[in-house]
């Protein structure tokens, strides 16, 4: 399933319990567990999707679209294979395959690009490349105002400990996600491990009958579109 057909049908199914899609070349069938991963704090309610071990403070930029201060659920989709004879694929695990927080418990009604100020996605026929750049594997949810927190939780104190490595090693063998708190701030970071690895990955808000955002999700290209 491309963008333009993701963009009509929703991310909806990213975040449904069960079979999804068509079985792989080697028959592997993709199975879709959704994890709630708690709230997001966004005393700001300006939204930042990032690296989280590669953003600098300074240079963190949240979504154009601006939600109520206040907390938000987010929850990610977890891929698993089941193989060609029935049985899981233990040497696979899971995949995060998506990341959402939810601002409504509404269906979207539309879904275009998160952009950040200054970017343009073009609606085309074949969408452009767009999304944050991730060199660490991981991914993140915080709010604009927690960008000096992540810089701290995704930091080394002087014992050599960092609080956001710590938090995803002890969730799916370091694939997370984990929702942690630093202690000065008292804001919250949500992070997460970016399907297959490294590259860019898109964000995009879902928007009611009146505009309004009613989510966002970010898709790391695991769920077969098919």
């Amino acid at each position: 399933m491309g963008a333009v057909e993701l963009i009509r049908s929703g991310f909806e199914r990213f975040f449904v319990d069960g079979p999804v899609g068509k079985s792989t070349g080697g028959g592997e069938q993709q199975v879709i567990s959704v994890r709630q991963v708690g709230e997001l704090a966004l005393p700001t309610g300006r939204l930042v999707a990032a690296d989280p071990f590669v953003v600098w403070p300074d240079d963190a930029e949240a979504f154009t679209d601006v939600v109520e201060p206040g907390n938000y659920p987010v929850s990610v989709s977890l891929v698993s294979y089941i193989d060609g004879d029935g049985l899981p694929d233990e040497r696979q695990g899971y995949r995060v395959a998506a990341a959402k927080v939810t601002v409504k418990d509404e269906t979207a009604y539309s879904w275009r690009p998160a952009v950040t100020p200054g970017e343009h996605v073009p609606m085309l026929p074949v969408m452009p490349e767009f999304g944050y750049d991730v060199k660490s594997s991981t991914g993140a949810f915080f709010d604009l105002a927690a960008a000096s927190a992540l810089d701290r939780l995704a930091s080394d104190d002087e014992a050599g400990n960092c609080d956001l490595i710590d938090a995803l090693g002890e969730v799916g063998g370091g694939r997370g996600p984990a929702n942690v708190t630093d202690a000065r701030s008292g804001l919250n970071v949500v992070a997460f491990s970016t399907g297959w690895g490294d590259g860019v990955y898109p964000t995009w808000v879902g928007r009611n009958t009146a505009g309004d955002p009613v989510a966002f999700v970010t898709d790391f290209f695991v769920i077969t579109r098919a």
